[in-house]
Formats: structure tokens, C-alpha cells, sequence
């Protein structure tokens, strides 16, 4: 049905965002892949150097940017530091439409589950229902395949992570930090990602990459007149 070039990362890295590597060179590897796909690695790349070097120079006629599986959700604030979800923004800003699909557990059952979701989503046409303006971003809960409850569309919920830092002091008396957080209580809403995920439902929400707060910026601009 279609043909499939893999582009990863030679290890995993998480909350990367859409980071770019700008300081070093990116070397490519080529890897056994199982039925034929052809299969890279990036050395030291984030996910988003392997859509950039993907699409540049190993298929720059890509019809479908797929990013994932991501081992974890990607809802609400999570989207913000999601190397998946930065992946797929990559294949936006290069023009392609982009899907960025995150399993609720990383359990190997739970992956198979979310690619049987992806290719019968795109067994019924969802590629019409993307787009190179913005990530389509779908989360699929760890459930069994009979438990899912359906397919839903969904906002971002205000949920996401506290992020902590764990100071301490090593056998040198050297100061370092562990980053940490914890799960933040979302909002109540009744389309939020989180709360139709926590609900049994697969969640499909478009991610746009412009960052104006539109609303705000009207009333600002209408109350506020500055001038040097």
C-alpha cells in the first residue's frame, strides 16, 4: 500500500522539541529494517534532523510525514517539548502533511494497538484530513483494541507537567541538578486530549505552528498604542 522510509535517531531523546543540530555534523548510518523498508539512523540527531535530512536528500517526494511511535502521551503542554511532536512540525515547515502518533504505554501489545489504529485511520482516508499547514497530533489510550471506546477530536487540554529540579552535590562537592516533574491536574473540559484519552478514546487534534494568541491580540492592539 504505500512505501516506507524510516529515519531515527540512533538513540532516544527525549524533549527535544523541534531542536536542530547546528554545531556538529549529522552522520547517517543505514540499518536492517524487517520487509524491505529501507532504514537510517542520524548519529547524535533529534528527531526533527532526521525529517530535515529525510526529506532534503534521502525522499524529498514524501506524500506523509509520520512521527512515532512516541513510548508516552503527547497532550496538552506536553506537545511544547514532544521531540514527535517536533518531528512532524519539521515535515510542515518542509511543506509535507504530518502526523505525530503517541502510544499511552509503551507496552509492546500497546504499540501494535496504536499501529493498527494509525493504518486504519488511513485505511479510511485520513490522509485527506491532514495537512502541510499543521500537525495532526493523535494519542491512542492503553487499552486492548475491543476497550477503545472511538475516534475523537480534541483540543489541548491545560495539562501537561510540573517541572522540578532535584539539586545535589556529588563526591566532589560539584553541584548538579536532576530535571523532574510530576503530572499536572488538567483543567476540566469536556473535548480536552487528556480527558477523551483518560476516557477511552483515541484523540485526533490539529497542532498549528503559529503561536499568536489571536484573541489577544486584538483586544491588546485595540487598548494599547505605543509609540517612540
Amino acid at each position: 500500500k504505500a512505501e516506507i522510509t524510516v529515519v531515527a535517531p540512533d538513540r532516544t531523546k527525549n524533549a527535544t522539541s523541534h531542536s536542530l543540530t547546528l554545531d556538529s555534523i549529522l552522520r547517517l548510518r543505514k540499518v536492517f529494517m524487517p520487509n524491505g523498508y529501507e532504514g537510517y539512523t542520524v548519529v547524535d540527531g533529534s528527531p526533527a534532523d532526521c525529517v530535515l535530512v529525510a526529506l532534503n536528500d534521502l525522499v524529498p517526494d514524501t506524500d506523509l510525514v509520520i512521527a512515532g511511535i512516541n513510548h508516552g502521551t503527547n497532550c496538552g503542554i506536553d506537545v511544547l517539548y514532544s521531540g514527535t511532536v517536533g518531528a512532524a512540525s519539521e515535515g510542515v515547515v518542509n511543506g509535507k502533511p504530518s502526523i505525530a502518533i503517541s502510544s499511552e504505554s509503551p507496552e509492546r501489545e500497546h504499540l501494535e494497538i496504536t499501529a493498527r489504529v494509525l493504518v486504519t485511520l488511513l485505511d479510511q482516508g485520513l490522509l485527506n484530513a491532514t495537512s502541510s499547514d499543521w500537525v495532526l497530533n493523535i494519542n491512542v489510550p492503553a487499552l486492548k483494541w475491543e476497550e477503545i471506546k472511538g475516534v475523537a477530536w480534541a483540543t489541548m487540554s491545560r495539562h501537561g507537567w510540573t517541572n522540578r529540579v532535584q539539586r545535589r552535590e556529588d563526591p566532589r562537592g560539584q553541584i548538579y541538578y536532576w530535571v523532574t516533574g510530576e503530572r499536572s491536574k488538567p483543567e476540566q473540559s469536556n473535548n480536552g486530549d487528556y480527558q477523551l484519552l483518560s476516557q477511552g478514546f483515541v484523540t485526533l487534534t490539529p497542532v498549528g505552528l503559529d503561536f499568536t494568541d489571536h484573541e489577544s491580540l486584538k483586544e491588546l492592539s485595540s487598548r494599547f498604542v505605543f509609540e517612540l
